[in-house]
């Protein structure tokens, strides 16, 4: 054998092993598409192309926002009203140490 097919079986059997543990342990009630039964079994009768059905249409979707950096604001320093309270509370305890 080369080392093509050796290198190609390896990545199918790892893919497969993947896609089955992965559609596994998904929850059976945010799959998509088929029972959770069926497509673990069939990652397992169709080994590249049931996996890859799976991880396009039948994987449970992403909750939450698609942007989670879009709602926070950065906030400098100096603009940080708690920062600068601590800050000062950090300078005033600083001079009552050195009196």
């Amino acid at each position: 054998m080369t080392r093509l097919a050796i290198a190609s079986i390896a990545f199918l059997v790892i893919f497969t092993v993947f896609t089955t543990v992965f559609a596994a342990a998904a929850n059976k009630n945010e799959v998509r598409l088929l029972p959770k039964w069926a497509w673990v079994l069939l990652c397992l009768v169709i080994p590249f192309f049931g996996g890859l059905l799976y991880l396009m249409v039948g994987r449970p979707l992403g909750k939450g926002p698609s942007n989670p950096g879009k709602n926070r604001r950065v906030v400098a320093p100096d603009d940080d009203p708690n920062f600068l309270r601590d800050l000062q509370r950090k300078l005033k305890k600083d001079e009552d140490d050195q009196k």
